[in-house]
């Protein structure tokens, strides 16, 4: 899989109700989740895409970045299938190598070799990461064969992602390819401050 040929997507469109204010936003190391993994994906050489519903919160020097595009969600409040359907709407690349925007710890070195991996296999259209027995399907890369279903979904309102991912040929990443913390979400205060003092574990050198 050829770099030219996959966007990053990064859904920022959520409500954030478990966290209580836009994850987005949320300070973390010399920015927050959203600036930091950006610069994660861009650093890799990839173009990214970020679907939000309030690009009025992100600030313009970020934006106006060249590899950086922004786009509202086409239904907002409908969850990633809606943020699928922009995506592949908006997209020209085959495929997308979709990222929630509260991944704090996702890195250019992992992305590598999430995207690695789904180069290496055939007969796919989503390769999604797997950490324990967790698979994490906004973690993972979609191929475009897939938006005729992703379209269906949404115009029948069936917003459960896992109901059309059972369709697909779902293929997860082996035990060991990527670091848990990695793929660790941070949807709640609970979870960000765990993220916070894992942080701050690895600043000190408590590892």
């Amino acid at each position: 899989m050829q770099k030219q040929n996959i966007r990053a997507v990064i859904l920022a469109g959520g409500n954030s109700s478990r966290m209580g204010s836009p994850k987005e936003l949320l300070k973390w190391r010399k920015g927050t989740f959203l600036t930091e993994l950006v610069k994660e994906v861009t650093q890799a050489g990839m173009p990214c895409l970020i679907i939000s519903n309030h690009p009025e919160r992100l600030p313009a020097e970020f934006i106006e970045q060249e590899q950086v595009t922004v786009t509202v969600d086409r239904v907002a409040s409908a969850g990633p299938v809606s943020g699928l359907v922009t995506a592949f709407r908006a997209c020209p690349e085959d495929m997308l190598l979709v990222l929630s925007c509260d991944l704090p710890f996702m890195d250019r070195e992992q992305l590598d070799r999430l995207i690695g991996y789904a180069s290496s296999l055939t007969d796919w259209d989503v390769v999604a990461a797997q950490a324990g027995d967790r698979v994490h399907p906004l973690c993972a890369v979609y191929h475009r064969r897939t938006q005729s279903l992703w379209e269906h979904a949404l115009q029948s309102g069936e917003l459960r992602l896992m109901a059309t991912l059972d369709k697909l040929r779902l293929l997860t990443t082996p035990d060991g390819l990527l670091d848990n913390w990695a793929v660790f979400n941070a949807n709640t205060p609970e979870e960000y401050q765990i993220a916070m003092d894992e942080e701050k574990k690895r600043k000190t050198g408590e590892h």
